[in-house]
């Protein structure tokens, strides 16, 4: 169990603040030089119960993170869905379909590449016939 000061601290840490600033934030580091702020912090990250509960929180806000994604993802597939069926112009039916499509993985774009062995000396040769067709005669 964490005293409410490691809550604090744990919390600035998952808020992204630095080790030594969440320490600050948490406790009262005001007659404290930088130095022993920064060891009371790394020895207070050292502490177990400390560190688990600096992952949980990372985990929940990730968690929270993913759902607001996947909110997200759903009303715009959503009014996509809409636009599609009920847009007043061809076009934009046929735009909000296209992206529909594409987020199924319906348009997929391929590149085919022929790969041909050629020699050195036949290499040397297109070069030299392309530095022909390029100079230009003075």
């Amino acid at each position: 169990m964490l005293t409410m000061k490691q809550e604090q601290f744990a919390a600035a840490i998952v808020e992204g603040k630095t080790h030594a600033d969440a320490y600050r934030q948490a406790y009262d580091a005001s007659g404290m030089k930088d130095g022993t702020v920064w060891s009371e912090a790394a020895r207070l990250m050292r502490r177990p119960h400390v560190t688990a509960r600096v992952e949980e929180l990372r985990a929940e806000a990730e968690l929270v993170r993913q759902s607001l994604l996947m909110s997200r993802e759903e009303a715009i597939l959503g009014r996509l869905e809409h636009e599609a069926l009920t847009a007043k112009t061809d076009s934009a039916r046929i735009r909000a379909l296209e992206l529909l499509g594409r987020q199924v993985g319906l348009f997929v774009e391929r590149v085919e590449v022929e790969q041909v062995e050629r020699s050195a000396a036949d290499l040397e040769a297109a070069i030299k016939a392309r530095l022909e067709r390029l100079a230009v005669p003075l």
